[in-house]
Formats: C-alpha cells, sequence, structure tokens
C-alpha cells in the first residue's frame, strides 16, 4: 500500500475502463470516491452567467446552505462578485418544504421590485425545490404579468448532474425569452464564452478588421437590452457547446443561423469554420486566413517528428476536449489517461478519430489528488491541466502550460498547442 492516503496506483488502473469502454458518464469511474478539488454544481454555472447580465435581479431559491454558498462567491471579495446585476436569496425553512414556498416568494419579489426596480428576474431553483415540486415556473409567469418585466427560471439542481456547466447552459436557454424580433444588422452575437475576453482574440481581430461588429455576449458583460434585441444579428458565433441550445432556440424562433467556432487545434476545422462563418456573413473572407491555414499546416507537420509516440495525461482544459486528443493522436502522441466530465453525442466524431490511434484509460474530472498514483505507473512524458507538481518531477513528466487558452479563438490555438508541446519536448518548459 502507498504511503500516506493507502491509495495504490495499480489498483487504481485496475478499476479505470478505456475509453472504447464507455459511451455515457455513468460508466466511467473515479480514480476514488472522495474527490479533490471536486465538481461545482449548476448553482455556480448560474451565478457565473446573470452576474454579468445587468439591469437584472438573481434570486436564489433554496437552503441557507445554498444562499450561503451564493453570497460568498458574489460578495465584492468573491471570486464572481456581480456586475452589475442584484443578487438576493430566498431562504427556504422547513415550513416551507413543508406547504410551500409561494408566499415567501411573493413577498421576496415585492421587497426586490420595489428596491431594485429590476428589467428581469432570474428565479434560480436549488436541490430542494426541485425536490419538493413547488410550481416556480407557474409562479414566474404570474410575476411577469404583475411586474410587467420578464421573470424566468433557471434550473439548477445539483442531483441530475455533477457539472456546473448545465447551470449556464439553462440560463442562457431562458434567456431566449426575453428576445424580441428585430430588424437585421451584420452584427455577430457570441454564445458559450464562459472564460476569457473574446476581444483578445484572433477571430475578434479579424471581424474588427473587415468592420463586423459584436453583439450580444452570453456570457459575459451584457444587459437586458442587448438580450432583447439579440435577434438583429447576423450569426450567432457559438464557441462552447454549453451556447448550442440557446443558437437552436434562437434559429428557430427568429431564423437566426450558428456557427459552432470552438477553440479547435486541427488547422482544417479551423479554416472551415472560418469559412462557413464569412459565407452566412455574405463577405468573401479574408485572403490572409489562407495564408495562416498554411503555416498551420506546416506548424502541424513540423511538430510529427519531434511528437511521434509521446504520451500524456490530461485533465480538462479551456479547449475543445475531445478534439484536442484527436488532434494530438493525429500527430503520433499517446494519450494514456483522459479525465473527462462528460461524453456527448457530439463527442462521439473525436471519440472515433482517437480511437483509431489508440485507446486510452478515462477517469472522471476534477479529482487530481489521487493523480499522484498514477505518474510512477503509467509514467507520462506530458501533463496537460492541474496535477501533482512533485510526483510529476519525480517520475520525469512535465507539465504543458497553457496559460492563454481563454483568450485565444483561431489558428492561434494550432500555434498556442503545437508550440506548447514542442517547447517542452525541447526542454523550454521546465
Amino acid at each position: 500500500m502507498e504511503k500516506n492516503m493507502g491509495l495504490n496506483g495499480e489498483k487504481m488502473l485496475q478499476n479505470l475502463k478505456r475509453l472504447s469502454q464507455v459511451d455515457k458518464m455513468k460508466q466511467v469511474e473515479p480514480l476514488s470516491y472522495a474527490l479533490f478539488p471536486g465538481y461545482h454544481c449548476p448553482l455556480m454555472g448560474a451565478m457565473l452567467t446573470i452576474r454579468a447580465i445587468k439591469d437584472s435581479v438573481m434570486l436564489v431559491l433554496g437552503p441557507d446552505e445554498c444562499a450561503y454558498y451564493t453570497k460568498m462567491a458574489t460578495s465584492g471579495n468573491g471570486s464572481m462578485s456581480a456586475d452589475g446585476c442584484q443578487i438576493v436569496s430566498v431562504v427556504l425553512e422547513q415550513h416551507d418544504v413543508t406547504f410551500g414556498c409561494q408566499e415567501k416568494l411573493e413577498e421576496a419579489m415585492k421587497e426586490l421590485n420595489e428596491e431594485y426596480h429590476p428589467k428581469a428576474v432570474f428565479i434560480v431553483t436549488t436541490c430542494v425545490p426541485e425536490i419538493t415540486g413547488d410550481d416556480v415556473e407557474s409562479m414566474a409567469d404570474l410575476f411577469s404579468d404583475q411586474y410587467g418585466f420578464p421573470v424566468m427560471v433557471v434550473h439548477a439542481e445539483n442531483f441530475k448532474t455533477d457539472d456546473h456547466l448545465p447551470g449556464i447552459e439553462h440560463t442562457l436557454e431562458v434567456c431566449c425569452e426575453m428576445m424580441q424580433p428585430q430588424e437585421k444588422t451584420n452584427c455577430v452575437n457570441v454564445l458559450g464564452l464562459r472564460l476569457g475576453d473574446f476581444t483578445k482574440t484572433e477571430v475578434y481581430r479579424v471581424l474588427k478588421e473587415q468592420s463586423i461588429p459584436i453583439g450580444m455576449q452570453l456570457p459575459g458583460n451584457s444587459s437586458v437590452e442587448e438580450i432583447e434585441t439579440a435577434p438583429q444579428a447576423a450569426v450567432n458565433l457559438v464557441v462552447h457547446p454549453v451556447g448550442i441550445s440557446l443558437a437552436k432556440k434562437m434559429k428557430k424562433k427568429f431564423g437566426t443561423p450558428y456557427v459552432v467556432f470552438e477553440r479547435y487545434s486541427d488547422p482544417d476545422r479551423i479554416y472551415h469554420a472560418y469559412k462557413e462563418l464569412f459565407e452566412i456573413l455574405e463577405k468573401q473572407m479574408p485572403e490572409k486566413l489562407s495564408d495562416w491555414h498554411q503555416k498551420a499546416k506546416e506548424r502541424t507537420e513540423n511538430a510529427k517528428p519531434i511528437l511521434k509516440g509521446k504520451t500524456y495525461f490530461s485533465g480538462n482544459t479551456a479547449l475543445c476536449n475531445y478534439e484536442l486528443h484527436s488532434f494530438l493522436t493525429s500527430l503520433g502522441m499517446e494519450p494514456l489517461l483522459l479525465q473527462i466530465s462528460d461524453l456527448t453525442a457530439q463527442d462521439e466524431q473525436w471519440r472515433k478519430e482517437i480511437l483509431t490511434h489508440c485507446d486510452p484509460y478515462v477517469t472522471r474530472a476534477a479529482n487530481i489528488g489521487p493523480l499522484q498514483y498514477l505518474y510512477p505507473v503509467l509514467k507520462p512524458q506530458f501533463n496537460i491541466g492541474a496535477g501533482n507538481a512533485k510526483e510529476m518531477k519525480k517520475s520525469g513528466t512535465q507539465m504543458i502550460r497553457m496559460m492563454q487558452a481563454y483568450n485565444v479563438l483561431g489558428f492561434e490555438v494550432n500555434e498556442m498547442v503545437v508550440n506548447a508541446f514542442v517547447q517542452a519536448q525541447k526542454g523550454g518548459m521546465k
């Protein structure tokens, strides 16, 4: 047995499945049942999104634990302090659980309307009201009629998922209820940018050079008015899967087309996304994009002899995860262990591409503590993302740092990824 925690890397490995053996997250085993640092719940995802919507109020409906969590995260010193949004909580007690929360919610709505005069309210339901079955949706409809502004319900229960992303996705979906038909312009909405600054990306610079304005950004600093007028955009640019549901709703309701343009690493995928975007905008694609495409392909080919046969562990990244591993395996690299948090139908294409090259172990993400027991067993040459630096050094594993990942989109992603591995292999990153 290993010292301290009593965990054994060889036994851990025996319990893990390979990528070919799983097609849903329920089949993916954790390295240990006590996770560190663990997942965030959907309430965090809702906070992350709503806090930046100006002129709105986020009302958290749940027990005191959820109210306290929200307060600590969004207060002035919190990691997600509100920017233009007021955040309040309605604490449910035993009486509310037994007899329902309608009376308390009515009082809260009256108070927040008098104090904040919001243009929109997001009622975020946590586990308790979702279990007790309070019809918060019907209450929200009544409040909308009573106060004359949209009141929407974001379902953020944690017992259906072990990730915070559904909280973002559900928030974006309900924003569609606020939108009104508009005259079309040539602006581009950005959907799904969870973290980072879109204005620092290559794609933003390309659009700006072509005099194409950016419209609504969700998540991002936006306002109720910007959300209401979002259908004026010529196209929705979906940069992360959490934005796809809203993009589909807007296409069905307002006819707004969308382009999925994630943080791809493969040069051809990046070029195709650019091409699709400019075709919808009915604009000629800048010639320099073809040059960048060619340079990215050359960069990729030059990296193959350097990286062929190199092995790695990977956690979740800011990039398009399965696409990243598909790209790296096309370079001849071999993932030994992938920490994953989802396995969706849209990932199937890249999953198949990975399996044509290798069949890595998979485990649940957000559990970096036990990784230290697998480094000496599998001995990966690289580790993407967080890990135990001391144990990595003992095993000769180099950490791959991509510090700007949240602020890149386009061919610059390919450059960042390839350079990070090539420099690490050449000893440039210790």
